[in-house]
């Protein structure tokens, strides 16, 4: 009887521990998984959230193939799934991303980090470069028809920066205010 009370406390003990560290976590975002509307939803209803680590102070951009791309000061640029609100990938840059993303032709995605402005690309959430400026990048990055990327610091510089997309993504709101001009309109069709 002893041998049997002695297994069920060693069980209770060894099974109410703490994690070991190293082992693996569930992001609080993975954690609250999105439950989709099974009716019809009516105008000025929630449809999804998404929950990240730290504010929001990032505008969403979207890309053509309707994912939702946006900074968060948990330090990461996030890609959602825009129907379902469930995490497609997300980069880690090691400072707040308060930057708005901006969307080029080819579906690179760019934004600023503390330092850096970064280009990812937007299926993969893989870093394709990175542009170190030495400073805080305050502004948002437009991109040009040119497929030229410009973004301001906070030591009184703007950078122009040659990328490989063509001017902004085809999509209903590529960037911070819709398009270069920020008329917040969107294209009809």
């Amino acid at each position: 009887m002893k041998q049997i009370l002695l297994m069920i406390g060693v069980v209770a003990l060894v099974g109410c521990g703490k994690k070991e560290p190293g082992q693996p976590t569930m992001p609080k975002s993975e954690i609250t998984k999105p439950e989709p509307t099974k009716t019809k939803a009516t105008v000025g209803s929630k449809l999804w959230e998404f929950e990240t680590i730290g504010p929001v102070y990032s505008s969403p951009a979207i890309g053509s193939d309707g994912t939702i791309y946006v900074g968060s000061g948990d330090n990461k640029l996030h890609a959602i799934n825009g129907k379902t609100g469930v995490k497609l990938w997300e980069f880690e840059t090691g400072d707040g991303v308060d930057s708005s993303p901006a969307v080029g032709s080819d579906g690179t995605v760019y934004f600023g980090g503390e330092r850096k402005l970064y280009a990812i690309n937007g299926k993969t959430g893989r870093k394709l470069w990175e542009f170190e400026t030495g400073e805080g990048l305050l502004s948002d990055p437009a991109i040009a028809a040119d497929g030229t990327v410009y973004v301001g610091s906070e030591h009184f510089k703007l950078f122009a920066i040659k990328t490989d997309s063509k001017g902004l993504a085809k999509s209903p709101w590529p960037m911070r205010g819709q398009n270069a001009r920020h008329t917040g309109r969107a294209p009809t069709k």
